[in-house]
């Protein structure tokens, strides 16, 4: 299932947006989404390599 975000940006990330979207024949709303996503995954791969195993978390307890 998908969600809907609003945001407000500053003009100048807009029109950076803006012609990066253009440039990929894309919607601006397409990019931000794509762009969005992968901060996302990359965050939640940085999250995992910072965390000890799951079982090595269980000995601590």
């Amino acid at each position: 299932m998908t969600k809907r975000l609003a945001t407000y940006l500053a003009d100048g990330i807009y029109n950076i947006l803006e012609d990066w979207a253009d440039e990929e024949n894309r919607s601006i709303s397409s990019l931000a989404a794509f762009i969005l996503e992968q901060a996302a995954r990359e965050r939640q791969k940085e999250i995992k390599q910072q965390s000890p195993p799951s079982d090595e978390k269980q000995r601590k307890s």
